[in-house]
């Protein structure tokens, strides 16, 4: 599997052609991605699976723009996250300004800093706020959902709690990962309108 160091491997790996690191790559993040799809209000298992798929296929055709000091998980979950808008948008409606959105933006270009440094943060906020809650309850629910890439049911089961208990303390614990985010903002003194 690919972590850390052995993460840099596998993208240099890949990035030299060899197509081993990829499935690595793939087989080491497919549950991540996923469940970071899911958490977009009003994208399904299915929707999810695709948009996953177009996501590796974008990351992997754009390896080589991959830089030194970026983090792999953290640049593929950009450029999840793009196409989650990208399809939200959609779904919303705003077929037009989608249209005219993609013929401006080359359908493979790798996020731009400003994207991978947000979604840093976005992960760096979910951490922290992992870190901070006392053991037990929602602490492992979003430990297992978002650093071990398990679903609701999964979780449920592993816990012995219902599904709905698994679902609410998500729930909750997005509210924090929320709160943490927009305290950022504001102390970063970036107007949210």
């Amino acid at each position: 599997m690919a972590k850390g160091a052995d993460e840099k491997l596998s993208v240099s790996q890949a990035k030299s052609g060899e197509r081993k690191p990829f499935v690595d790559l793939y087989r080491q993040y497919y549950n991540v991605v996923y469940r970071f799809c899911l958490t977009f209000g009003g994208i399904d298992a299915d929707t999810a699976k695709d948009i996953l798929q177009e996501s590796f296929i974008r990351a992997f055709r754009n390896i080589d723009k991959l830089r030194e000091n970026q983090k792999f998980l953290s640049w593929l979950l950009t450029i999840t996250r793009n196409r989650c808008l990208s399809y939200m948008s959609r779904e919303d409606g705003f077929e037009k300004k989608h249209r005219a959105w993609s013929k401006e933006r080359d359908l493979f270009t790798p996020p731009s800093e400003l994207e991978y440094l947000e979604t840093e943060r976005q992960i760096a906020a979910v951490h922290e706020v992992i870190a901070e809650l006392p053991d037990g309850g929602m602490k492992d629910c979003a430990r297992s959902f978002y650093m071990d890439g398990q679903s609701t049911s999964e979780i449920a089961e592993f816990l012995g709690i219902p599904k709905s208990t698994v679902t609410t303390r998500l729930d909750r614990f997005r509210g924090r990962i929320r709160k943490r985010l927009i305290a950022r903002l504001v102390s970063d003194g970036v107007d949210e309108t």
